[in-house]
C-alpha cells in the first residue's frame, strides 16, 4: 500500500487521545498510553474519525517487555463495527516524545488484525507509514 498523501484527524480523536493520556499517564514520568485509530481510506486520503484506548503496559526497567491486550482490542473493534461498519482500523497512537522500539513491535501486531495502516505518535504530531512520515499542519 502506498503511503497516504493526506491525513485528516477529526477533533474528537485528538480530544479522546488527550483525555486518555490525562487519565492514565499525566502524573507518572515515562508512562505512555496506546490506542486504536479508526477511520476510512480513499484515494490516498486517510480520515481518522474515531479512536479508543487499549490497555498497554511497559516494564520500566526493561522496555523490551510490554503488554497490549489483544482480546480487548478485538472486542472493542467488533463493537465499533456494529455502530459504524465503514470505519476500519487505520492505525494506532502512542504518546511520548518520540517513536520507541515498542511502537515498531506494535506495528507488527496490528496488521494481523486490520491489514495495512498508519502509525501515529501524538506528542510529535507525526503520522508514519513504516519509513515515510508526514507532519501534520
Amino acid at each position: 500500500m502506498a503511503p497516504p498523501s493526506q491525513v485528516v484527524v477529526h477533533p474528537l480523536v485528538l480530544l479522546s487521545v488527550v483525555d486518555h493520556y490525562n487519565r492514565i499517564a499525566k502524573d507518572i514520568p515515562g508512562k505512555r498510553v496506546v490506542g486504536c485509530l479508526l477511520g476510512e481510506t480513499y484515494q490516498g486520503r486517510v480520515d481518522v474519525s474515531n479512536s479508543f484506548a487499549v490497555p498497554f503496559e511497559e516494564d520500566p526497567k526493561d522496555p523490551s517487555i510490554w503488554y497490549l491486550d489483544h482480546n480487548f482490542l478485538e472486542n472493542m473493534f467488533g463493537m465499533f463495527r456494529k455502530v459504524s461498519a465503514k470505519e476500519k482500523i487505520v492505525g494506532f497512537y502512542s504518546t511520548g516524545p518520540k517513536i520507541k522500539s515498542n511502537d515498531l513491535d506494535v506495528d507488527v501486531l496490528f496488521p494481523k488484525i486490520c491489514g495495512a495502516f498508519i502509525i501515529s505518535n501524538v506528542i510529535n504530531s507525526l503520522f508514519c507509514n513504516h519509513n515515510k512520515c508526514i507532519t501534520l499542519t
